[in-house]
């Protein structure tokens, strides 16, 4: 059964949980891609960087619009 099926449609639960499960998830996806070898600690490393640098180059474009 997917896991969506799983989580009954009416169940609200707070932001607070909702982080917390996004990241479990996401640290369990990062451990298997990791032990399986599909990246390396470092690309995910160097991708964490690339992405901060990309937001902190949105935000300061955001900036200059408002």
């Amino acid at each position: 059964m997917p896991m969506a099926e799983l989580i009954h449609a009416s169940t609200i639960i707070s932001a607070e949980e909702a982080l917390r499960t996004e990241i479990i998830l996401n640290q369990a996806l990062i451990d298997i891609l990791i032990t399986k070898k599909i990246i390396s600690e470092d690309e995910l490393i160097r991708n964490i960087q690339k992405i901060r640098k990309e937001r902190e180059i949105l935000a300061e474009n955001w900036d200059c619009l408002t």
